[in-house]
């Protein structure tokens, strides 16, 4: 009895574990043949804008300190901080009372030395109609000898005349010795007036003229010009040094008036009035700052960039640059590069202008920017959704360097795990440098539970 109750056991323990062997194999052939259904993507061949997002702040393009050049009292003061002016515009209006006497004595002094150079010039051309007289007498003179000359000939030709008379008895004594007489005396006449016109030559002589400098000339009308200002030549010096006089009074006249024109400050272009430093009826020492004024007219999008990133760009390069307070986007060029990194924080300082016709856009404002690193390429790209993991840098389109991640791809109908080469992450999409092409099947939000080589299906 007891042994048919054993062999029952043994019979039912072989049969459960047969039909559960049986089982088994089935739930294996089961998990083979059943596929898993998945979300899938098709890799695209997209463009890969890489750029650089930082942030900054407006700033002005020129600040000019205006400067008072000259010391005064503040006499009209009216322009306000904020305001707006032109170039050219009376800012501010100065008093100095030492400056006005000066001017009045440099004015007194100017028509003085004006009036002493009349008197040397209407001195010089009496002068020289003295000279010219004189040069005159000189030839009045000569005329004067020569005639002597002629009568002396012609009571030489009546001596030997009345002599040969004499000599037949026609003419006495007495009147030959007068003859005499008067010859002797014609000819010491004319011997006098030599002496006379030589002396009046002296200072009209060629050798005068050559002892001074002066090649004489063949011309008469030119040679009367030489003696001339030979001879007025000290009196000339008189002019000039009244001419001297005239432009150093002139000179110190226009020094004053110059110093006067400070007084008036101006602004040197158009702009807004930043901050005032006095009031009227204040005194203001000379070159002490009265106001300064700021150039709106273009700004700067002022933005640090760090170290590793400097390389990428340079003067030209394009910046896109948004005033999230104005809603306002505008596209320029980098400006400026600053040569030295700021000592505390290691970055380098971008200037990018801006135009401002309007002047809405105020220094000190907060402005986003994008800076192109490179041409757009095109790689392959899917959603970031589909990457099961990634390694090294999480953010590569923003610095150049490339991570690695996994992912599901769909090949022949099974999950296949790549790795691939993360080039940049943007958007919610990845590109990716290789393992993948365009048109490629992968696993998008694929499960934890999802393993290598299964058989999956999508729609």
């Amino acid at each position: 009895m007891l042994a048919k109750i054993a062999f029952r056991k043994l019979v039912f323990c072989a049969m459960a574990l047969f039909l559960f062997s049986c089982r088994e194999k089935d739930s294996d052939f089961s998990s083979d043949s059943a596929s898993v259904q998945v979300q899938v993507v098709k890799v695209e061949d997209k463009v890969l804008d890489d750029n650089l997002n930082s942030f900054g702040t407006v700033s002005y393009k020129a600040k000019t300190d205006l400067t008072v050049l000259v010391a005064g009292t503040i006499t009209g003061f009216t322009v306000k901080e904020g305001q707006f002016v032109r170039k050219g515009q009376i800012l501010a209006v100065l008093r100095n009372l030492q400056l006005e006497i000066q001017k009045e004595q440099s004015e007194s002094a100017l028509k003085s030395a004006e009036s002493s150079l009349s008197l040397m010039e209407t001195e010089l051309a009496q002068e020289i109609l003295s000279v010219e007289g004189r040069l005159l007498s000189i030839e009045k003179a000569e005329l004067n000898i020569a005639q002597k000359m002629s009568e002396l000939e012609l009571q030489k030709k009546n001596l030997e005349a009345q002599e040969a008379l004499h000599k037949i008895g026609g003419v006495t004594d007495s009147s030959i010795e007068q003859l005499q007489m008067s010859l002797s005396s014609s000819q010491t006449e004319i011997e006098i007036l030599k002496k006379e016109l030589e002396m009046s030559r002296l200072g009209f002589r060629d050798e005068d003229l050559m002892s001074n400098g002066i090649v004489p000339s063949e011309d008469k009308t030119v040679h009367k010009k030489q003696l001339v200002d030979l001879n007025v030549r000290s009196k000339l010096a008189q002019v000039d040094q009244a001419k001297s006089g005239v432009e150093s009074a002139r000179q110190q006249l226009r020094a004053v008036n110059l110093m006067m024109d400070e007084l008036t400050v101006k602004a040197p272009a158009d702009g807004i009035i930043a901050q005032n430093y006095y009031e009227n009826g204040e005194y203001i020492e000379a070159n002490q700052k009265i106001t300064t004024l700021i150039d709106t007219t273009a700004v700067y999008a002022m933005i640090y960039i760090q170290e590793q990133d400097m390389v990428n760009f340079m003067n030209g390069t394009p910046v896109f640059v948004t005033v999230p307070s104005l809603n306002k986007s505008f596209k320029t060029v980098i400006s400026e590069i600053s040569p030295i990194a700021d000592a505390s924080s290691g970055n380098f300082r971008v200037k990018a202008e801006l135009g401002n016709t309007g002047g809405l856009i105020k220094p000190g404002m907060f402005i986003k920017c994008s800076i192109q690193r490179k041409s757009p390429e095109r790689y392959p790209a899917i959603k970031e959704s589909c990457l099961v993991s990634s390694s090294g840098n999480q953010n590569a389109s923003e610095n150049n360097a490339e991570s690695t991640a996994k992912i599901f791809a769909v090949v022949n109908g099974f999950a296949v795990q790549k790795i691939v080469s993360v080039y940049g992450r943007k958007d919610g999409f990845v590109w990716i440098r290789d393992s993948l092409k365009p048109g490629d099947i992968v696993i998008d939000n694929p499960s934890p539970f999802l393993k290598e080589g299964q058989k999956v299906s999508f729609r």
